[in-house]
C-alpha cells in the first residue's frame, strides 16, 4: 500500500496566508453578501459563467464547434491558449495535452489530461481521444492540476464535453458535406420536445480516403439523449453513443528528404501500426433533483466500452529469413486485441448557505482491461534466427482497477469582493492483474490526496484577480510496479495567477483572460534505460532494466485569451501562449545508433556495419526543453457579418519553433496557417408549406498551400546509418490546401 498524505508546500501556506491577510486588511467591516454557488461538478457542466472560479477555464459552445465544421477537435481547440495537442494523420483521433505536460510522450500513453464526456471519464487504448464532433453541446477546458475533481491522470487539466440534449434538438435536421481527398459526411437528427419529455437521436457517417498513403478513415455513430421531466424540480436523462471507427496508418514518413519528395508516404509503405478497428459504446443515466432554491442532488451510473484491434511491428524478415521491404504493406508481426470496460457510479450534492457554498461527492468505478497479442504471420527477428510462427500468443493479460473516491468543494464569500475556494479529494485505487501466460498475479493499492486552494478578488465591476494552487497525480501501472515496488505516483503542483476583465478595445466590448502559470511535475516514471529503446542497452552499460521515478519537468508561461462582441458587423477572438517547458532532471537517455537489435558495441568508433551493429549513445537531458512545446503560439479569428444571411470568417494560426527530440538536437520548424470560410443562412420551403432553416458553408484551410510539419518526433537512428540526424525523424507533413463544403437543412 502506498499512502501519500497531504503535505502542503511552504508556497501553499504562503498563498493561504496572503489571501487571509488581504481579506482582513481590506475588509474589516462586515458586509451583507449575496448567496454564492459552487460551480464545480464531475457529473454535469451546468454553469456557463466562470465568475468566482479561481482557475483558468474556457467554455466553447456547441454553436462555435459547429461553425468550425471541423474534421478533428484540434481545429476547435486552437482558440484555447495552452493547448499543445498532437495530431498524427487525419481524422478525429488526437492526443490532447495542456501546458507541455506529457509532450515527451508519443500517442500510446495516457495524455495527462482528464477527458470527461457527460460525466464519464474516458481513456482509449490507442492513446488518442476519439470524440464525436457531431454530438457536442459544449466543451469546457479546465487548466491546472484537476485531480481534486477528476482523480487520476488530471495532471494538467481536464476537457469536459457535454453532448447535445434538450428542446433545441427538436425537429429533423439533415447535413451533407464533401471535401478534399474523398471526404464525405452525412448526418440525420430527429428530435421531439414535449412538456414532460425531450429527446433526440442522430446518425452520423464520416469517410475520408486520406491524403496519405494507406490513410483511409471511416466513422459511423448512432447517439441520442432523452430527458424525462418528473416534475418541476427533477428529471432523468439517458444518453447513449455507439461508434464504429476504422483508421489506417497515420501518414508519417522518415526524414526531411522524404518529407519533401514523398510527403504522402507512397514510398514509405507502412508505419509502426496499421488497421485500427475501434468499437466504442457509451451508456449513462443521470438523475437530478433540485431540493431547494440553491440545493441540488445528482447521480449518474455509466458504462464505457472500447474494443480495439490493430496491427503493429512491421516484419523485417519473413518465416524463411527473406528480407521484407516496406512495400509489403501487410506484413506485420503482431495482431493486438484490446477490450476495456469502464463502469462507475457518482453521487453529488451541493447547496448554498448565505456566504458559504458546499459540494460533496462520492465516486465508485471499476475499469477492466483485457489484452491479447498474437503473432499475425510467420517472421524472424534476425535473418538467421528462429522462426516465430503465426498464432503464437505473445502476451495475454487481464487487470482491474477499482477506485473509491470522495471529494468536496467549499466556497466562502469573505466579503463582497473576495471569494475563497477549497477543494479536496481522496482516491483509493486498488489494482489487480493476471498474466495468463505465466499464471502469475499482481496487486497494489494507492491512497492519493489531491487539493486546490484558490481565490477570486473583484478589482472592479468589470475585472477580477484570481489565483490558485492545485495538484494532479498518476499512479504507476502494475507492469511498472512489477519491476520496482518502490515506485511513487507521478505528481504535479500547478500555480496560477490570472486576471479576468471586460474592456472596451478599439470600440469592441471585449472579455479578456490573462494568466501566468508555473507547473512542477515530479517523479515521472520512465525505464532506467530510457524511452523507446530495447533492452540491448543493458549489454553495453552496467545497468538494470526497471521503471524508476527518474524524471522531473517544469513548465511556466503566460496565456492571453480575448473575445469580442459584434460591432460594425465584425467580431474577433485572439489567443496567445508563451510556454517554457524543461526537464529539470532526466539523467539517463540512450539513443541507438545503427541497428537497435544488432551486435552491441562498446564504442562508436568500432562500428563497421551499422545495419548489423549498434552503439547506444548516453545523454543527460536535464535542462533540455521538452519536445514539441513551442515557446510562442497564437491564434486569431475574425468574423464579418456581411449581411443578415452571409458571414465570412478568417483564421491565422501560428505555432513557433520547437525541438523534435529529447536530446534537443533536431527541430520542428515554425509555421503559420491561414484559413478562410463563409456561411450563408436563410429560410426556404424545402418540404411542405412551412419554411425550413437552410444553410450552406464553404471553407478552405491552408489557403496559401504551405507545406509544413504537423508533428515531428525523433528517438533513434531509424535509417541505420550510424548517425542520428534530420533524416531519422518521423514526420507528418500537413496535407496542404484543403477545402470542404456542406449543406444543412432543419425542418
Amino acid at each position: 500500500m502506498h499512502n501519500l498524505p497531504f503535505k502542503p508546500k511552504p508556497s501553499v501556506l504562503l498563498f493561504a496566508t496572503l489571501f487571509a491577510s488581504h481579506a482582513h486588511i481590506s475588509h474589516a467591516e462586515s458586509t451583507s453578501l449575496d448567496a454564492i454557488q459552487v460551480t464545480s461538478s464531475t457529473i454535469e457542466d451546468r454553469f456557463e459563467s466562470d465568475t468566482n472560479n479561481p482557475s483558468s477555464t474556457m467554455l466553447i459552445s456547441g454553436e462555435a464547434v459547429e461553425a468550425k465544421h471541423a474534421t478533428n477537435i484540434i481545429e476547435v481547440l486552437r482558440s484555447v491558449p495552452g493547448i499543445t495537442a498532437d495530431l498524427a494523420g487525419e481524422g478525429d483521433g488526437i492526443k490532447i495535452k495542456i501546458r507541455g505536460i506529457d509532450n515527451q510522450r508519443y500517442m500510446g500513453e495516457k495524455p495527462g489530461v482528464a477527458i470527461v464526456i457527460d460525466g464519464v471519464p474516458v481513456f482509449e487504448r490507442t492513446g488518442k481521444v476519439n470524440i464525436d464532433l457531431d454530438n457536442i453541446e459544449s466543451i469546457r477546458i479546465v487548466k491546472g492540476g484537476a485531480s481534486y475533481l477528476f482523480g487520476e491522470d488530471a495532471l494538467a487539466g481536464a476537457v469536459i464535453i457535454t453532448t447535445k440534449r434538450g428542446a433545441d434538438n427538436a425537429g429533423a435536421t439533415l447535413e451533407l458535406d464533401t471535401g478534399s481527398y474523398g471526404y464525405t459526411r452525412k448526418q440525420l437528427k430527429l428530435g421531439l420536445a414535449e412538456d414532460e419529455f425531450a429527446g433526440h437521436i442522430q446518425y452520423s457517417d464520416r469517410h475520408n480516403d486520406g491524403y496519405y498513403a494507406l490513410s483511409q478513415r471511416d466513422s459511423k455513430s448512432l447517439s441520442g439523449n432523452f430527458q424525462y421531466y418528473m416534475d418541476d424540480s427533477s428529471d432523468f436523462t439517458f444518453g447513449f453513443e455507439k461508434a464504429d471507427r476504422f483508421r489506417d496508418r497515420d501518414g508519417s514518413v522518415t526524414g526531411v528528404t522524404a518529407a519533401e519528395t514523398d510527403p504522402e508516404g507512397e514510398l514509405e509503405g507502412r508505419g509502426y501500426t496499421r488497421m485500427f478497428n475501434v468499437d466504442l459504446s457509451r451508456l449513462n443515466l443521470t438523475y437530478s433533483k433540485d431540493f431547494s432554491d440553491t440545493g441540488n442532488f445528482q447521480a449518474i451510473v455509466y458504462q464505457y466500452e472500447d474494443i480495439t484491434d490493430f496491427w503493429s511491428a512491421p516484419i523485417k524478415y519473413d518465416g524463411t529469413g527473406a528480407t521484407v521491404g516496406d512495400d509489403q504493406v501487410d506484413m506485420y508481426q503482431n495482431l493486438n486485441d484490446y477490450h476495456q470496460i469502464q463502469r462507475g457510479l457518482k453521487l453529488e450534492t451541493r447547496d448554498s448557505f448565505g456566504n458559504w457554498a458546499l459540494m460533496g461527492g462520492l465516486e465508485f468505478k471499476k475499469n477492466t482491461f483485457d489484452e491479447v497479442t498474437t503473432v499475425k504471420e510467420d517472421y524472424r527477428t534476425f535473418k538467421f534466427g528462429s522462426t516465430i510462427t503465426a498464432g503464437t500468443i505473445k502476451s495475454d493479460s487481464y487487470r482491474e482497477e477499482i477506485t473509491k473516491a470522495a471529494y468536496t468543494e467549499a466556497k466562502l464569500a469573505v466579503n463582497s469582493d473576495l471569494d475563497i475556494t477549497v477543494n479536496y479529494r481522496f482516491d483509493q485505487i486498488d489494482m489487480d492483474g493476471l498474466d495468463r501466460l505465466t499464471d502469475t498475479t499482481s496487486s497494489d493499492t494507492f491512497n492519493m490526496h489531491s487539493f486546490r486552494l484558490g481565490g477570486d478578488y473583484d478589482l472592479s465591476e468589470s475585472s477580477s484577480l484570481y489565483s490558485s494552487v492545485s495538484t494532479g497525480f498518476r499512479a504507476p501501472t502494475l507492469e511498472q510496479m512489477a519491476t520496482n515496488d518502490n515506485l511513487k505516483p507521478e505528481t504535479t503542483y500547478n500555480f496560477e495567477l490570472g486576471l479576468r476583465n471586460s474592456v472596451n478595445l478599439l470600440g469592441w466590448q471585449t472579455k479578456m483572460n490573462t494568466s501566468a502559470f508555473y507547473i512542477d511535475r515530479s517523479d515521472f516514471i520512465t525505464s532506467s534505460i530510457g524511452q523507446y529503446v530495447n533492452s540491448n542497452v543493458t549489454n553495453q552499460y552496467d545497468i538494470e532494466e526497471l521503471y524508476e521515478n527518474i524524471g522531473q519537468t517544469t513548465s511556466y508561461g503566460l496565456e492571453l485569451a480575448l473575445q469580442t462582441e459584434k460591432k460594425h458587423d465584425l467580431s474577433f477572438d485572439f489567443a496567445y501562449t508563451y510556454l517554457v517547458s524543461k526537464f529539470g532532471s532526466y539523467e539517463d537517455f540512450y539513443l541507438a545508433l545503427g541497428n537497435p537489435y544488432g551486435t552491441v558495441l562498446n564504442s562508436l568508433s568500432a562500428m563497421t556495419d551499422p545495419t548489423k551493429e549498434v552503439y547506444f549513445q548516453h545523454y543527460d537531458n536535464s535542462g533540455n526543453y521538452v519536445p514539441r512545446t513551442p515557446t510562442h503560439s497564437a491564434n486569431f479569428r475574425t468574423n464579418w457579418y456581411a449581411t443578415n444571411h452571409l458571414t465570412l470568417n478568417a483564421e491565422v494560426d501560428y505555432r513557433g519553433e520547437s525541438y523534435a527530440d529529447e536530446i534537443n538536437q533536431e527541430k520542428m520548424p515554425a509555421r503559420t496557417l491561414f484559413n478562410l470560410g463563409l456561411e450563408y443562412k436563410t429560410k426556404a420551403k424545402v418540404v411542405g408549406g412551412r419554411p425550413s432553416d437552410l444553410s450552406f458553408f464553404l471553407k478552405v484551410d491552408n489557403v496559401l498551400d504551405d507545406q509544413f510539419y504537423s508533428i515531428v518526433r525523433g528517438t533513434y537512428d531509424s535509417n541505420q546509418d550510424g548517425v542520428y540526424n534530420q533524416e531519422d525523424l518521423s514526420i507528418n507533413v500537413d496535407p496542404g490546401r484543403v477545402w470542404m463544403a456542406g449543406l444543412k437543412v432543419k425542418f
